[in-house]
């Protein structure tokens, strides 16, 4: 990988993480970046995550993601429950209101990374190679 390559997908980092922090302003979000991570990962799957589970995916500890966690309960963007088997374990959900939230948040960064795209005139091949390089961020996020 040459440095024009790391220097271009690093404007399009920064782009993204610009358009995400307007999106969760717009939104009325009042969120932290690192909340707004922990919303999107409970919100891939209905059953929700456990803490473990956050902290792994955040590459953090769990001491920090039952915080970040206990924050969104306190603001009623969450639920928990804690195991049947293993009451040591909590399992975290979003509540109505923060998939309403969450929902919003990506209404509004939708419409602006249609705005820039739209701005770009793609090829198709060029998109292919976009999904491409979204495939192996997958892996990471």
């Amino acid at each position: 990988m040459t440095q024009p390559h790391i220097d271009a997908l690093e404007r399009v980092v920064l782009g993204a993480v610009a358009i995400t922090q307007r999106a969760i302003t717009n939104a009325g979000a009042d969120l932290t970046f690192v909340q707004w991570r922990v919303l999107m990962l409970l919100g891939e799957r209905d059953e929700g995550a456990t803490v473990g589970d956050i902290a792994s995916r955040m590459g953090s500890n769990a001491s920090p993601a039952s915080r970040v966690v206990s924050r969104l309960r306190g603001r009623g963007l969450v639920e928990t429950t804690k195991d049947t088997v293993d009451g040591r374990v909590s399992h975290i959900r979003l509540s109505a209101s923060g998939r309403a939230l969450r929902g919003r948040v990506l209404e509004h960064r939708s419409r602006e990374l249609a705005r820039v795209l739209g701005t770009a005139s793609l090829a198709t091949d060029e998109v292919r190679v976009i999904e491409r390089l979204a495939r192996s961020f997958e892996a990471v996020s």
